[in-house]
């Protein structure tokens, strides 16, 4: 199993949402971050510190799956999320040892669904 984490543009999120749930995602996961990418994007003005970067609104999409669902849901998230501007956000694929779920103790792919 791997767990794929994308950072994504707020606006996105309905959309990406309904597309995961068509391809049948097992769930997500969704919360806000800030983040400072690379190019630096804008620059603010601190009095103190001088030129600083500017941290970015975005929202952080989680989702565990199968290893054989992973690319197909990795294209879902590139597809739905991608402007060609900077600032669309990465994702990452991480491996996942267990998965259990609390209520019924079920383990592994049974617990995701």
């Amino acid at each position: 199993m791997k767990m794929i984490q994308a950072i994504v543009n707020t606006d996105r999120l309905d959309e990406l949402r309904d597309r995961l749930f068509e391809i049948g995602a097992p769930g997500l996961t969704v919360d806000s971050v800030m983040g400072i990418g690379k190019p630096l994007g804008q620059m603010r003005y601190s009095d103190s510190r001088g030129f600083v970067p500017k941290f970015f609104a975005k929202s952080r999409v989680q989702i565990v799956a199968e290893d054989d669902r992973v690319d197909e849901i990795v294209e879902a998230v590139r597809t739905v999320c991608h402007t060609g501007q900077i600032g669309d956000g990465k994702i990452f694929v991480l491996p996942v040892d267990e998965v259990v779920r609390i209520r019924t103790n079920e383990r592994g792919s049974r617990a995701l669904y």
